[in-house]
């Protein structure tokens, strides 16, 4: 299995996207990277625009069927949340391929709070269970603080 790229590493301190244009993809070259970020503005239209991101890179990587269709639920679960509940300016989207599954981390200048958990009677809540899908769509997924401030990570097969 190939290594995954460190969040943090390279960086020095600066936000992952810092030194890339928003829609850029690392490594330049011919064929597609192993990596591919871009980063947002904070507000409703970043979660198709990070949709679409996302259906260029996995359709460019080759990766379809449950896989594609796992990914892109994650990311737009995660990318909502982070515009509606981290207050950050931005956020970054990173896609990173490892054989055929997709690692999916976003990055938002957040602090992570739990998530009300529903209670029974709250079948006609609003929102509350994109992490629950997330977890039965991912092979591991987690939330950690980085110097950053938040990144929600998931690995899909």
């Amino acid at each position: 299995m190939a290594a995954i790229p460190s969040l943090d590493r390279g960086h020095r301190g600066r936000h992952p996207a810092a030194a890339a244009a928003p829609e850029h993809t690392w490594p330049q070259s011919g064929q597609p990277g192993d990596l591919a970020w871009c980063t947002l503005p904070a507000e409703e239209s970043a979660v198709p625009r990070a949709r679409a991101f996302t259906d260029t890179h996995l359709a460019a990587w080759r990766i379809d069927g449950e896989t594609s269709d796992a990914t892109r639920l994650t990311v737009s679960e995660f990318v909502t949340n982070s515009v509606c509940h981290s207050g950050s300016a931005d956020v970054t989207l990173r896609l990173i391929r490892c054989s055929s599954r997709v690692r999916v981390e976003v990055i938002d200048g957040g602090v992570w709070r739990e998530p009300d958990a529903c209670g029974p009677g709250d079948d006609i809540a609003e929102g509350g269970r994109g992490l629950a899908l997330v977890s039965a769509l991912a092979q591991r997924f987690g939330v950690r603080r980085t110097s950053f401030g938040t990144c929600a990570w998931a690995l899909l097969r």
